[in-house]
């Protein structure tokens, strides 16, 4: 490959040391969490399991010159806030976090599938609460799902591309589109890489309560673009649930365009816009009071390489949720670092994703999709139908669309990764990790006009240490130091990378 290696402006990390030993990369190097600059993404407080974690990518040569790195590359995500006392990885932290706070759990799986040999599948799993029930000890619907976590068939792992998961009233006409597209409700949804999903101890999806949710579906989507025959496979997910109903329902809002309203309309080649706007109409006919946004997920297909879901209040742009450079093998579904915030009625959406390269709108891998999920509580509905802003427009909510060619990279809007703009942000000093609490819980949704912030808690474990910029009690609480500056923060990282495998992150504070 001939592509050529862009030299940062900016030099922001130091490294301390480096070494190659028996098959391994190994070296240690530190930066501020916020350099101020925009070819660097700032480090943000991300140890509450529900939120997103730090994303890795790696990249490796093998010559003393600097080149493409080809197939030399990795990716992963950490936990850089994470408990330092605990040696568990995420997936284990997650699943310890989920048996303390749930009652039990129950499996939706597929019964050996055989993948097709064809490059794109859909394939609809759906299981009726009858067929569920002996799973969780009856004839009870007091079941309130806190958490899911995937199950992947080690064999055809390749294959799986993602799950979306919803509630529906039953598993008989539940494809397709019409009205019972627009009452499935989305629970849970899953891309390689993601280790699962827990909610705050007070928030929680109700299942089987009610004639909406009295059963689930999965739509599992297989990529098999070399067409292999013969994989047969029984992936699916496991529902962590209580018997105590939550004091907040969830929800999941989804905006672009969720329905596929596009579907089979062209994507011209080179650089394009799409952008979908949903007015304030729609939050006014659902919001009787404000939601709390927990966390978004942007999804694009291949030729996705921007994306942007902003919410609008008062004409100004309130909240901005994007992934700058999105990679589509890399982030099925790009969940972006952020505080919860609140939507309030008369609020409005724009959804906007840019394309690199022509094709259609569809299911396809090599085709593309543009959609925002929202993780919300608690949950709304206006006569039967959950909060959904689809397009084209159909009751109860509307969105308009227009598309875009665009001339050139600048028309992506794309700040980071563009040289000499330096802003610090406020938002770069964190306490020291707490000792491990057993409890997740968010605030009450209130009045406010300004984002909100959640309490820390539940650290998530990892072998992984920190220092900030704080001093610390003889009590071991940690305490701001008044002298210190945002900027000063700093990250310390030792990177392990197997030449003959995928690279490893592990991570320690200075």
């Amino acid at each position: 490959d001939d592509r050529q290696v862009r030299v940062g402006t900016s030099q922001d990390w130091t490294l301390i040391s480096s070494v190659v030993e028996d098959g391994w990369i190994i070296a240690e190097a530190t930066r501020k969490l916020d350099t101020g600059d925009t070819q660097d993404n700032t480090l943000k407080n991300d140890k509450e399991l529900w939120g997103a974690p730090s994303r890795i990518i790696a990249a490796w040569g093998d010559t003393e010159f600097m080149s493409y790195h080809g197939d030399n590359r990795s990716s992963s995500s950490v936990r850089l806030f994470a408990d330092p006392s605990s040696s568990s990885s995420e997936s284990e932290a997650l699943l310890d976090m989920l048996e303390k706070h749930s009652d039990g759990y129950f499996d939706v799986v597929n019964d050996a599938f055989e993948i097709p040999a064809q490059e794109t599948k859909y394939k609809y799993l759906c299981k009726s609460y009858d067929e569920l029930k002996e799973q969780f000890g009856g004839d009870t619907t007091d079941i309130t799902m806190i958490g899911a976590t995937p199950i992947i068939t080690e064999k055809t792992r390749q294959f799986v591309h993602h799950f979306i998961v919803m509630a529906v009233p039953s598993c008989t006409n539940q494809l397709g589109g019409g009205e019972n597209a627009f009452k499935r409700e989305q629970i849970y949804g899953w891309a390689p890489g993601e280790h699962g999903m827990i909610l705050p101890d007070n928030v929680g999806f109700p299942m089987f309560d009610s004639e909406f949710n009295q059963a689930i579906l999965i739509e599992i989507h297989y990529n098999n673009p070399k067409r292999i025959s013969g994989m047969e496979d029984s992936s699916g997910v496991r529902f962590h649930y209580t018997s105590t109903k939550r004091e907040y329902d969830a929800a999941m809002l989804q905006v672009g365009d969720p329905m596929l309203g596009l579907r089979g309309v062209a994507i011209n080649d080179g650089l394009t816009q799409h952008e979908f706007t949903c007015g304030g109409t729609c939050s006014s006919l659902f919001l009787d009071e404000p939601v709390t946004v927990l966390w978004e997920k942007l999804h694009m297909h291949k030729t996705g390489t921007r994306m942007v879901n902003e919410v609008i209040r008062g004409g100004e742009v309130f909240h901005t949720a994007k992934v700058e450079v999105f990679d589509f093998d890399q982030q099925g579904g790009f969940q972006p670092q952020q505080d919860a915030y609140q939507l309030q009625a008369g609020d409005s959406f724009r959804t906007t994703c840019y394309y690199k390269d022509g094709t259609v709108f569809k299911e396809g891998s090599q085709e593309e999709m543009c959609i925002g999920f929202m993780l919300y509580y608690p949950a709304k509905k206006f006569a039967g139908f959950p909060f959904v802003c689809p397009y084209p427009g159909r009751f109860p909510c509307a969105e308009e669309y227009v598309s875009t060619d665009l001339s050139d990279y600048e028309g992506l809007g794309r700040e980071f990764g563009t040289p000499g703009k330096i802003q610090l942000s406020n938002d770069t000093l964190f306490s020291l990790p707490q000792p491990p609490v057993t409890s997740i819980e968010p605030p009450s949704p209130s009045n406010s006009n300004t984002d909100e912030k959640m309490p820390t808690s539940a650290p998530i474990t990892s072998s992984q240490a920190t220092e900030n910029p704080t001093s610390t009690s003889k009590a071991g609480q940690a305490t701001e130091n008044p002298t210190s500056k945002a900027e000063s923060a700093k990250v310390h990282c030792l990177f392990v990378i197997a030449l003959s495998s995928a690279a490893v992150l592990f991570i320690t504070y200075v």
